[in-house]
């Protein structure tokens, strides 16, 4: 008997693991994420003057460099949220059963360093752009995965140094998150990015010595894909190889934030059922409260309606995750009388009837 259980177990484990990457992906263009951009100086302590803002659209499904991807166009270095601003950046995402893969522009956080440019490693850097095997879904928790790893050699003066650069992936225990669109259930990823002097002793094969790692944790969940992005400051000093040069490579955490209009977080806790409270206060004028309990996560929708069935504005449309929320309607240009306000997440609705009155 214990035999036929531990069989099931495994099952049922490697059904979970083999989770398709495209899942976790929003499955429709159109989708944008928010997102709040926090520095960290070279102690990894957040500098809140330097705030940033960033917005990316899922904005196509196209073909790039050969393969199907879905496409998102980003808006970095925003002062506010609502500023307007074109795209300036793109990012590319294919999707292989239960790996995701991505277009990376390796080390591209690293450009505004003059130093790394005057090392030649800048060049070498974007000589290595290419599709990479980064989401390994199924990957078992704890095992480290190479994604890339290549040699080179750079020349400063009449010394050339053998060089290694590695990024390796590796999947951790999936992490409840909280954010300002709800609690996710994320698959959680730790990212290193290593670059190492090759001590050549022969006939030994090179043995690498770590310069530099930087280590950014990732959190991906479904429906959604990158919800929050922390990577550390790194110190770097490069006088163990002979050579004058200290600096820091910045960290930064990117996180979700709330768009120009929204509904508002309330409690993290998770929901028992879906609902819609009745608005409050009740009767209104001209503005009322609406707070709903989502208790999976999903496309949400809201609406108000007139007496006469028609439909007077859209509140709400867009991905939230789990917990209890709360948003404001205004209804200064309506007039009086009886309006229903409905809601819809997962196939399911609810109405509540309100009074306006002025």
């Amino acid at each position: 008997m214990k035999q036929i259980i531990l069989i099931i177990s495994l099952i049922i484990t490697s059904n979970l693991n083999a989770q398709n990457a495209s899942t976790f992906f929003p499955p429709n263009t159109g989708f944008k994420w928010h997102f709040k951009t926090t520095p960290l100086d070279s102690l990894n302590n957040p500098i809140n003057t330097g705030v940033r803002y960033e917005i990316d659209s899922f904005s196509a499904n196209v073909t790039y460099k050969s393969l199907p991807a879905a496409q998102v166009r980003i808006k970095t270095g925003l002062t506010t949220i609502n500023q307007n601003a074109p795209y300036t950046d793109t990012a590319h995402f294919n999707f292989q059963g239960t790996n995701g893969y991505s277009y990376l522009k390796l080390f591209s956080q690293f450009s505004s360093l003059p130093i790394l440019d005057s090392l030649g490693l800048l060049t070498f850097f974007r000589s290595l752009e290419n599709w990479y095997n980064v989401y390994r879904f199924a990957n078992n928790v704890g095992s480290t995965y190479t994604i890339i790893t290549k040699d080179t050699t750079i020349t400063i003066d009449t010394l050339s140094l053998p060089m290694r650069i590695t990024m390796t992936g590796q999947r951790l225990n999936d992490a409840n998150l909280s954010t300002v669109n709800g609690n996710f259930l994320c698959k959680k990823f730790l990212f290193k990015y290593e670059l190492s002097y090759l001590l050549i002793i022969n006939p030994l094969p090179p043995i690498p010595v770590s310069i530099f790692s930087v280590p950014e944790t990732s959190y991906v969940a479904p429906e959604n894909w990158l919800v929050k992005n922390h990577r550390r400051s790194t110190n770097v000093d490069l006088n163990g190889l002979g050579l004058p040069i200290a600096f820091s490579i910045p960290g930064e955490i990117k996180e979700l934030t709330s768009p120009p209009s929204s509904i508002e977080l309330i409690s993290s806790e998770f929901p028992s059922s879906f609902e819609l409270s009745q608005n409050y206060p009740n009767p209104f004028n001209p503005e009322t409260n609406i707070e709903f309990s989502i208790p999976k996560s999903g496309l949400v929708r809201i609406r108000i309606f007139d007496i006469n069935g028609r439909e007077v504005t859209e509140l709400f449309n867009g991905i939230s995750g789990t917990g209890k929320f709360k948003l404001k309607w205004n209804a200064t240009g309506n007039s009086s009388g009886t309006y229903f306000v409905k809601l819809e997440s997962n196939g399911e609705s609810f109405i509540r009837k309100m009074l306006l009155l002025k």
